[in-house]
């Protein structure tokens, strides 16, 4: 926790403040004012102007923070070693913050891509400022405001929205951060420089906090829509740039779906370890994910087009030679699913005696059934180990790549070019996050029966292989899971066991889910005790913003160093 009374009134600090207080930025300009009042002027000039405003949120606000700012998308699927094997030729220094054993960040005021790790303060940035957005749009509500359009008053459609995105921008905040602002739109921001930054150093939060006011932002949004069922709706991307953008319609009902998915992934996902896990509100995710996505609603699909592309797809499934961020699934991930005893040779054999190998398994989404070097439903097989480095530690190594959208998801994602982009979809909240999320929280609190059904949902779904459909996973029971004729069962533990229904459900998210956003994937891991020894916790606030705000530097990581991890799967509730 910061000692907030340790900080020095700096007229750097003071004159920057508002600036960093919406966009986190390192502005040199030492006359810059509040930016905050010009901004709210300039975009909500009419009520038109305002539904514009507030609807622009997640594109390019969130989506850029999550998919497309490619130190952001450099950073996390490295750390959590999930979609993110190191890949071997970045910069020497971004790649010492992501080589194991885990060293500490560096959080040095002035950074950059060639002299250091970028991606925090670029996230940091990128989601503070979209958090000024539901700031202000919720401020001017408030003021009285009413959006009618065709004498239809669509003032909760906004309002619902605003609630939305403060929630997911707070609780992504939270899920990465040590401490993060919570503004409140109540709050009113003085014009004296002293108040100011006094406002701003009070608006930090620790971590429980900023999770625990997300939430509440997303319930308080699905209010909204239970009381205005008529116009809290939106239109898909075809009828309009704003809004989610979503390929079809967003309903009232899958609106709440997705708030409520969304304020129970914060949730889950908030936990540092696997004991933090464990202690969560598990009752509170059951009553989220009982208003959750369902499979009435489908994914939320993010349309994908031209001007809206995404980075972190082009890394995750791209094989160019030359590349320098070609990333493949690492074994912590998909090991489990192998029957040869390789992953378990690797697992338990030192960094340096580790290397790729091939998986034998039956679950059709990595490789055809038992045929280790094949290309599966969600997975393509390389021969090759484009973009690596021998020299920077064969434990980096991986035989096989995250390429569900280019297998599944046709124009636009057939070669390794464009893979982020034109055609296509992408989702971001889906229902099977839903299932598995309330598959957890029924383990937890004493239904074993009832996870194992929901777990059922995604691992026994068949699967279609150029062109030959293949059954899925044997079907998991409240005993846990089952070997198959052959004796052969996924996941396997570590040390070779069947894995327990945790187990599955662990597996379940890896896989399923990857890749939904760039930190999803790092948060994921970290409850589940999978990163590797050192791994960050949590990241500091920025150094340039602390700089900025006069307060003390610091920092996180490193093997035996404060808030970081140790890697200690767990397998029993």
């Amino acid at each position: 926790m910061l000692n907030r009374m340790e900080f020095k009134k700096t007229g750097r600090a003071v004159a920057l403040l508002g600036a960093v207080l919406v966009g986190g930025t390192a502005c040199q300009d030492l006359q810059v004012p509040n930016t905050n009042n010009a901004d709210r002027a300039r975009a909500t000039s009419n009520p038109q102007d305002i539904q514009a405003f507030i609807g622009g949120a997640i594109f390019p606000g969130i989506w850029d923070g999550i998919h497309e700012d490619e130190d952001v998308q450099a950073a996390w699927p490295a750390a959590s070693e999930l979609i993110g094997t190191m890949q071997g030729q970045n910069t020497d220094l971004q790649f010492d913050e992501f080589a194991e054993p885990r060293s500490s960040h560096d959080n040095g005021i002035v950074l950059s891509q060639g002299n250091g790790p970028q991606g925090a303060r670029d996230f940091w940035a990128q989601i503070t400022q979209t958090a000024s957005v539901p700031f202000d749009g919720l401020q001017v509500l408030d003021s009285g405001v009413e959006i009618i359009v065709n004498g239809v008053n669509l003032t909760p459609q906004a309002r619902a929205f605003a609630k939305f995105t403060q929630g997911w921008t707070w609780g992504y905040m939270g899920l990465i951060f040590d401490e993060a602002h919570v503004l409140s739109e109540t709050t009113t921001l003085p014009s004296a420089p002293d108040a100011l930054l006094e406002t701003t150093l009070e608006s930090l939060e620790a971590y429980p906090e900023v999770i625990s006011s997300a939430v509440t932002s997303l319930e308080e949004a699905v209010a909204v829509a239970q009381a205005n069922p008529g116009v809290v709706n939106y239109p898909s991307i075809n009828e309009s740039a704003l809004w989610f953008g979503a390929t079809e319609p967003v309903s009232n009902s899958k609106f709440i779906g997705i708030a409520s998915t969304m304020a129970a992934r914060l949730i889950v996902l908030s936990a540092r370890t696997p004991a933090d896990r464990a202690a969560l509100d598990w009752n509170k995710v059951l009553q989220l994910t009982a208003n959750g996505l369902n499979e009435g609603h489908g994914d939320y699909l993010f349309q994908l087009n031209a001007q809206r592309e995404s980075d972190l797809l082009i890394e995750a499934q791209s094989n160019e030679p030359t590349s320098e961020r070609n990333l493949r699934w690492d074994y912590r991930a998909i090991g489990p699913a192998d029957q040869s005893g390789a992953y378990q040779d690797w697992i338990s054999a030192s960094l340096a005696n580790r290397d790729r190998f091939d998986i034998l398994t039956p679950d059709p989404r990595i490789t055809v059934p038992l045929q280790p070097q094949t290309d599966g439903a969600y997975t393509r097989y390389r021969e090759d180990d484009n973009g690596f480095i021998r020299d920077r530690g064969s434990y980096l190594y991986a035989a096989y790549q995250w390429t569900r959208h280019m297998n599944e998801l046709g124009p636009g994602f057939e070669s390794d070019e464009d893979l982020g982009e034109d055609d296509g979809s992408h989702p971001l909240i889906t229902v099977d996050e839903n299932n598995l999320l309330r598959a957890e929280a029924l383990l937890r609190t004493g239904d074993a029966a009832g996870a194992a059904e929901l777990i059922n949902v995604s691992r026994t779904r068949s699967h279609t292989i150029d062109g030959v459909e293949y059954p899925g996973l044997p079907p998991v029971t409240a005993a846990g899971v089952p070997t198959d004729g052959n004796d052969h069962c996924v996941p396997r533990q570590d040390d070779g066991d069947c894995g327990t229904l945790l187990d599955a459900i662990r597996y379940e998210r890896m896989v399923e889910l990857a890749v939904t956003d760039a930190v999803r994937g790092y948060a994921e891991m970290r409850g589940w005790g999978t990163l590797p020894d050192g791994s960050l916790l949590h990241w500091p606030v920025p150094g340039n913003v602390l700089d900025l705000y006069g307060l003390p530097g610091y920092t996180y990581g490193g093997v035996g160093g404060e808030a970081s991890a140790t890697y200690g799967p767990v397998s029993n509730p």
